[in-house]
């Protein structure tokens, strides 16, 4: 097992590169590209490459980075929404799910993560879990079938009740919802992100919905928090039992890397404490590490 990040933690301080070189400097050899973050051109944030020339650009520039430094793009996560958004930022990101399947696979990244959507409904209802799930495959049909031919995955991301925003519930965090949609494409190269703070906010014994997902389970966002609402911060700066998530894994040999989300960590103490505190994180990986390999 090996301890990963998403560079997220100092997204919009300098080109991707720099972002990847602190990353590098706190210790970490595997990374996680935060895709989502810098495809969403209507948040403002002025990073988007917006021309096809700039996005080779971006691209190119993590995989020299990575060939320079020796290190492992583990994962990516694609564009971050509610795939039914209607609007322009709906109808944009929507167009760059492909490309970022296609930034994966010309940097040689395994796994993106992406989110089931959701509409309002009776999440009590078969029917309307069944429309649901409907809806989901015929979204996520055209980028299956790019990511068969590409030679990359799709990992479905498991989701909390509590993100629903008077939906009456959020699709996929019901980790039986979760397992049905990945299954139902019958292929290897869809699976399963599981992020520890969602399923710490729905309430869920993880080392039990773990060994539900077996081998399912491609890629992890490990992340904490205190049970109430989706803060992204470090193992043991809130209330999960790690020792209960860690036994799961175990259970079902999972083999792949220990990737945080817990960029909240790193961006709410001050710039000068920035490095400081993503050195921690790293640490805090490795300890995790330690525990995972000492189970019996």
């Amino acid at each position: 097992m090996n301890v990963s990040t998403s560079i997220n933690v100092f997204f919009g301080q300098g080109p991707v590169s720099a972002q990847m070189k602190r990353v590098y400097d706190a210790g970490f050899r595997h990374m996680d590209i935060n895709i989502s973050d810098w495809v969403d051109m209507p948040s403002g944030n002025g990073l988007f490459p917006a021309s096809p020339q700039e996005w080779q650009n971006w691209v190119q520039e993590i995989g020299d980075f990575a060939g320079k430094f020796g290190v492992t793009l583990n994962q990516a996560h694609g564009p971050l929404f509610n795939i039914f958004e209607e609007g322009p930022r709906g109808d944009h990101l929507r167009g760059m799910c492909i490309p970022s399947l296609e930034a994966a696979a010309a940097l040689s990244i395994p796994w993106v993560v992406y989110h089931a959507g959701s509409f309002a409904g009776d999440f009590q209802s078969k029917s309307h879990v069944h429309a649901l799930k409907e809806a989901n495959r015929r979204f996520f049909d055209p980028l299956v079938e790019a990511a068969e031919k590409l030679g990359v995955g799709i990992a479905l991301e498991n989701m909390s009740d509590r993100f629903s925003r008077g939906q009456g519930g959020r699709y996929c965090a019901n980790t039986d919802d979760l397992i049905d949609l990945a299954d139902s494409f019958h292929s290897s190269r869809v699976g399963i992100c599981w992020d520890t703070g969602h399923a710490h906010i729905q309430g869920v014994d993880q080392r039990a919905e773990l060994r539900k997902i077996g081998d399912r389970l491609k890629v992890l966002h490990i992340q904490d928090n205190d049970g109430c609402t989706d803060q992204h911060t470090a193992p043991f700066y809130g209330t999960i039992d790690w020792g209960n998530i860690l036994q799961g894994l175990r259970d079902i040999s999972y083999a792949g890397e220990l990737t945080f989300e817990a960029h909240m960590l790193i961006r709410r103490v001050p710039l000068s404490c920035q490095d400081a505190a993503l050195s921690l994180l790293y640490q805090i990986g490795c300890a995790l590490k330690r525990q995972f390999e000492a189970m019996p």
